[in-house]
């Protein structure tokens, strides 16, 4: 047994890049603040770059400060939608990759 939350072992037992970014764009957000140590930790021993930056980029959106209409800054919405886009590019990828496997 492991000390590791279920969760957070579906990520660690993920095959490949595109498991692991589908892993980040559907945990709870609440997950991703609390345990972005093991997550850092996790994405960094997969080597997976692209994740390192989109985790970095919802920790930043998810504490900045916000102006008065509860929004952060352009720049840091900004980068966070650049981040989410490319993971879901990776996500989708592994899934037609996936997809063509099977019908072979």
């Amino acid at each position: 047994m492991t000390s590791m939350l279920p969760i957070l072992e579906e990520l660690a037992d993920a095959a490949d890049h595109a498991a692991r970014a589908r892993w980040l764009l559907s945990v709870p957000l609440a997950v991703i603040i609390r345990d972005q140590v093991a997550i850092r930790r996790l994405l960094c021993a997969a080597g997976f770059h692209e994740g390192l930056s989109y985790l970095e980029a919802e920790i930043t959106a998810l504490s900045a400060t916000r102006g008065r209409d509860g929004l952060a800054a352009d720049t840091v919405r900004v980068t966070r939608e650049y981040a989410r886009i490319g993971i879901q590019v990776i996500a989708r990828e592994g899934a037609v990759e996936g997809a063509s496997n099977v019908s072979n």
